[in-house]
């Protein structure tokens, strides 16, 4: 925790702590399951304002997650160093403008956020954000693999309580339009160890939305029955699905591509997309000195356009974290489904987006396993810039006790699409016990 003055006026608090998850079913995937998860929560408190932020720290993976609870401490803790050398050599009486947002070439996003203010007591407020910010953007922790989470869930509370000071939701702050297109919020069905939780899992999600997420491994013969189980569940409920959208989370192989091929093709009109069906070593090396396997990767090529043709569309996961991947991404993918967490956080997500769109690609906004806080920041992107929705179901995913926000900043219309609360400031949640 770290508490200063701000140009001896303004109170200044800064502190992390575990956000420890129980989750409402087994989460599975084809590469873990877990019961429970421990996130960061950050908060920074300027004056009697506190915005918060949290990062969603899934198991660790090479090439994708990056980042556990002890990494997250280690760079707040130098983001922290960085703020108290910069405090020492900071002139009190000066004034004071940094425009954190000066990456993103189109100066229309944040546009009130980058002007320099004449007025003294909200210059004086802002500033401690800006300030905060450079602190952020300088910290020498950013060379790190882990600084990507670190830097979502410092930005999310950074962002939350600018909002809350300015009285406006963040996807207001950026500039940016809530489409007149509701999107879609999907529900994820993970690989629960039994099918019976699988179909309590079904039960629950299909309660608040049409939209379901299935997680499915490389058994095809397994994977088309979770399928055909749920169609069947909930049709048994009178429920009725609007979109399905398939997660192989890296585990199929060319072949096994091929064979869910022949089963999905004759769902086509309800199928979304498969995400992220290649192994993500497909395009990145742990090791430097290693190369790409150049086979495997016209094997894929292959198969981007076999499943097109047949009505379907692949979407990059694993393998996006930053813009940078795009580029290699594209001859692989129709898609990418981008995370706060892995992106470094809403600005950087929301750099990733737009770069995606002139690339041609769909885009689709993820999250991790996280309390609403964090999918309601992801909302703010989804809104206006996503054009397949996305799985912001954490909230749901967790059970009540350790849910410490409320008042999402969204509210679910018309089977599952996502309509934003415009009276909800900053990421536009309440912490239950303030």
């Amino acid at each position: 925790m770290l508490k200063f003055l701000f140009k001896n006026k303004i109170n200044v608090e800064l502190s992390i702590k575990q956000y420890k998850l129980n989750l409402r079913n087994p989460f599975g995937t084809a590469h873990s399951v877990t019961t429970t998860r421990t996130n960061a929560l950050i908060e920074i408190k300027v004056e009697d304002i506190s915005g918060f932020g949290e990062c969603g720290l899934p198991p660790k993976k090479p090439l994708c997650y990056l980042a556990d609870y002890n990494d997250i401490e280690t760079y707040f803790n130098g983001w922290i160093k960085e703020i108290d050398e910069k405090q020492k050599q900071f002139s009190q009486q000066e004034s004071y403008h940094y425009d954190a947002f000066n990456k993103i070439l189109n100066k229309e996003y944040f546009k009130e956020l980058r002007k320099e203010i004449n007025d003294q007591q909200q210059q004086q407020q802002q500033s401690v954000y800006q300030f905060l910010f450079e602190c952020l953007d300088n910290c020498k922790e950013n060379s790190k693999d882990y600084s990507y989470a670190s830097r979502c869930a410092i930005e999310m509370a950074l962002l939350d309580g600018w909002g809350k000071f300015l009285k406006q939701p963040i996807y207001k702050l950026i500039n940016i339009p809530e489409s007149e297109s509701l999107k879609p919020f999907y529900y994820t069905i993970s690989m629960c160890p039994t099918m019976e939780e699988i179909m309590d899992s079904t039960d629950f999600g299909s309660k608040y939305t049409g939209f379901l997420k299935i997680k499915l491994d490389a058994d095809v013969e397994k994977g088309m029955n979770i399928i055909d189980s749920v169609q069947k569940r909930l049709l048994s409920n009178s429920k009725s699905i609007s979109k399905i959208s398939v997660d192989a989370n890296s585990s199929w192989t060319p072949i096994v591509a091929r064979k869910y091929l022949e089963k999905l093709s004759p769902m086509a009109n309800i199928i979304s997309m498969v995400e992220q069906p290649f192994p993500i070593e497909t395009l990145k090396t742990i090791n430097q000195d290693q190369k790409i396997d150049v086979q495997h990767l016209n094997e894929w090529i292959s198969i981007k356009k076999e499943y097109q043709d047949k009505g379907l569309l692949i979407f990059a996961d694993e393998s996006i974290c930053t813009e940078k991947d795009l580029d290699g991404l594209v001859q692989l993918v129709h898609g990418v489904n981008v995370k706060l967490e892995k992106t470094g956080g809403i600005r950087a997500g929301l750099s990733t987006l737009l770069k995606a769109k002139e690339m041609g690609l769909k885009t689709w906004i993820g999250s991790m396993v996280a309390s609403s806080l964090n999918v309601s920041a992801a909302a703010h992107l989804l809104c206006s810039s996503s054009d397949f929705g996305g799985d912001l179901d954490g909230g749901l995913l967790i059970d009540d006790k350790t849910q410490l926000f409320e008042n999402d900043a969204f509210r679910l219309l018309d089977n599952g699409l996502i309509k934003m609360n415009s009276n909800n400031y900053g990421v536009g949640v309440t912490f239950k016990n303030k």
